[in-house]
């Protein structure tokens, strides 16, 4: 049994640690809004160039670049949330451990019932549908990419 003095001391680690938890969603989030302004800039960018004819001497090598730097950071995002989504579950796992000894179990029954995430049609983890936004994007460079590639190519056969 825990004493009032050792009790108010757990009451104030736990609050502490749910407090980082959420300092950690807010750092994802900021990261989430980076990426999306960088990637989506440098679709602007694209287009606006291509648009105005400035890229035209240097275009495939402009849209190779483009593509590469494009597909650099989407595999940056994908791994910033992957990173971000161990953090969480370290820190959620030791909030549930840290609940056990509270008389309410908050996030534990906030959890349980979502069934921890692993029946989509209950709930998906926010990380599912994150990390699809990096992929899609990926994607998208990479066929920028390719089809630099494929002028390139067909230039030096002519």
């Amino acid at each position: 049994m825990m004493d009032e003095r050792d009790r108010q001391e757990h009451m104030e680690i736990y609050k502490l640690h749910a407090d980082l938890a959420d300092r950690i969603s807010q750092r994802r989030e900021g990261a989430n809004r980076l990426y999306v302004s960088l990637l989506v800039g440098l679709v602007v960018l694209t287009a606006a160039l291509l648009r105005f004819g400035a890229a035209e001497v240097f275009q495939p090598h402009f849209l190779l670049l483009i593509g590469t730097c494009g597909t650099a950071l989407s595999a940056s995002w994908f791994i910033v949330i992957r990173s971000y989504r161990q953090l969480n579950s370290a820190k959620f796992h030791v909030l549930h451990q840290l609940e056990e000894r509270l008389v309410f179990q908050f996030f534990k029954s906030e959890w349980d019932p979502a069934d921890q995430g692993q029946k989509s049609n209950k709930y998906w983890r926010l990380t599912v549908v994150e990390q699809s936004l990096p992929v899609i994007f990926a994607l998208i460079f990479l066929a920028l990419v390719v089809y630099a590639l494929v002028i390139m190519t067909c230039r030096l056969d002519l």
